[in-house]
């Protein structure tokens, strides 16, 4: 079990673990080990220490192993674009419907009904029972023989080997593309995994279903019901054929436009979702909303997971492909799979609106795509460690005309003790600190609406639904006097708890002059 390690000259004790090789470029100075002080000579007192600190190194492990296998899966999307350079949509396909029929002929050979097949030398999972077998294999030919629908038996194949837990069907594939890299044998597993998962998505994006509208029939509504037993019903009247508006449908950013001020939005996510439909508009030449289709979609989320973040004005002015590029060369690190989710979801909601409201489409295909997964469940934002907090505590407090030092002391260190966003701070009422069954605590909540009705400034909202909460005050803000505070703004009948902060403001057009003018927000924090 690991211990504390008791330097010899002085006698302190250190946590002390080794740094894994492929790890060490992610750690500060890229050490061989990651060594800490834990700033006592007393055994049994760095032994209550030391379960913390392996906790941030864990912690610290874990993120170092995400930025890895980001940097390794880029490398290997760059090695299998360069590898399927020449290769047609058509030829992926093929390789996709080779993988099918090899999948069918290992589960039909686990069950003895073939003496001999190909696919019998690969691992494809465990196989369905005889008669699921049938049913297996009577659905993909039916569905093979439809145009429209013939990748999709394909597509299901390739979502159950990424689901496996080796790449044994395509490992001839990541070998040659290995190969054709420059690269040694053996492969680092993690990097081999990365081109098995760079290369499955490559086929399932060749084999996104393409409906072809012009090709589906219209079947009568109604059949008669001839010389059958039972009651005959009568056939409704036949109606007269509307004929199809040629109208174009609207663009992709006139509808989300439509979307924006069809009724009040948060200005805020309003001009974030503009930055998310404007990217879709550069990579596909502003649609209309008819023609969008789910892999356009898809194209979007994986060119957006490409994209640098915090990027300078000279890389994004260049077209959002080149930006991918120029993000891959230079390794820098790429939107979150939370920021591209929220682009996906702009998508989804101005699609919605096209369905709803304009009706000028009648489904909404960006509901099909997935969102991305998060690497890990563990939180990247790693805590500060207790050398870290006793630097930011102890350091000068900041200045800014008209706020005074104790509303700044008090903003930050309400900050830690309640978990509360700054500009949640910043908008709390005097009656927002209540007293319940003899336990003081903080309310984050919307302005009553008698509030809101007499209020002529600025009313209180709360970002989502889950951030109205009840959070009870540590007793150390109580023997700092925070509740002192709170009694005397209460006697001064002040509005706010820290009047001196600034009001925010937000851009917001006009939806009927079209001019655009700045909207009072809630007061937040402005430093």
């Amino acid at each position: 079990m690991a211990a504390p390690f008791k330097d010899p000259r002085t006698g302190i004790y250190y946590f002390r673990r080794v740094i894994p090789a492929a790890l060490r470029p992610f750690f500060d100075g890229a050490s061989s080990e990651y060594k800490r002080t834990l700033k006592t000579k007393d055994a049994a007192e760095a032994r209550q220490l030391y379960p913390e600190c392996a906790v941030v190194y864990e912690q610290k492990l874990a993120a170092a192993r995400r930025s890895l296998a980001s940097q390794q899966f880029r490398s290997a999307r760059a090695m299998v674009d360069a590898y399927l350079d020449d290769v047609s949509e058509q030829q992926l396909q093929g390789m996709a419907q080779k993988l099918a029929a090899l999948e069918l002929g290992a589960f039909r050979y686990a069950h003895n009904l073939v003496d001999h097949d190909p696919g019998a030398r690969y691992d494809f999972g465990s196989p369905p029972d005889r008669i699921a077998l049938q049913n297996f294999g009577d659905r993909k030919a039916m569905l093979e023989a439809i145009p429209d629908f013939s990748p999709l038996p394909w597509l299901e194949t390739l979502q159950r080997i990424a689901a496996l837990t080796t790449f044994d069907p395509i490992d001839w594939a990541i070998l040659m593309i290995a190969f054709d890299s420059g690269i040694e044998l053996p492969i680092e597993k993690a990097l081999y995994d990365a081109i098995g998962r760079a290369f499955l998505d490559r086929l399932c994006a060749a084999c996104a279903l393409k409906i072809d509208p012009g090709r589906l029939s219209i079947l009568p509504s109604a059949i008669p019901f001839g010389t059958a037993p039972g009651p005959q019903y009568p056939l409704a009247p036949p109606q007269a054929a509307q004929t199809p508006s040629t109208s174009p449908a609207p663009t992709i950013t006139r509808v989300f436009e439509d979307w924006a001020t069809f009724q009040p939005r948060d200005p805020k996510l309003v001009d974030e979702w503009r930055t998310a439909i404007a990217r879709f508009a550069r990579l596909h030449n502003d649609p209309p909303v008819d023609i969008i289709t789910a892999s356009m979609v898809r194209n979007y989320r994986r060119t957006c997971a490409g994209l640098p973040a915090r990027a300078g004005k000279a890389i994004t002015t260049l077209p959002l492909l080149e930006q991918v590029e120029f993000a891959e060369a230079q390794g820098l690190k790429t939107l979150s799979p939370a920021t591209v989710n929220k682009a996906l979801s702009a998508i989804r909601v101005t699609l919605d609106h096209a369905v709803e409201e304009l009706e000028v489409i009648g489904e909404n295909v960006a509901k099909s795509v997935k969102s991305l997964a998060k690497a890990s469940a563990e939180d990247a934002r790693l805590p500060f460690e207790p050398q870290d907090l006793v630097k930011i505590f102890s350091a000068d407090l900041p200045e800014k005309s008209g706020v005074s030092s104790s509303t700044f002391a008090w903003t930050l260190l309400l900050a830690p003790f309640t978990g509360c966003r700054l500009e949640e701070l910043g908008k709390l009422r005097p009656g927002n600190v209540r007293t319940y069954d003899g336990i003081p605590y903080i309310a984050i909540e919307l302005d009553r609406l008698r509030v809101r009705e007499e209020q002529d400034g600025p009313a209180k909202r709360v970002k989502t639904a889950s951030a109205k909460r009840d959070i009870p005050l540590h007793p150390i803000l109580i023997e700092a006097g925070f509740l002192d505070l709170v009694a005397k703004r209460r006697d001064e009948d002040a509005e706010w708890l820290f009047p001196e902060l600034d009001c925010g403001s937000a851009w917001k057009r006009d939806p009927v002059s079209g001019v655009i003018g700045v909207e009072k927000g809630p007061l937040i924090l402005v430093f």
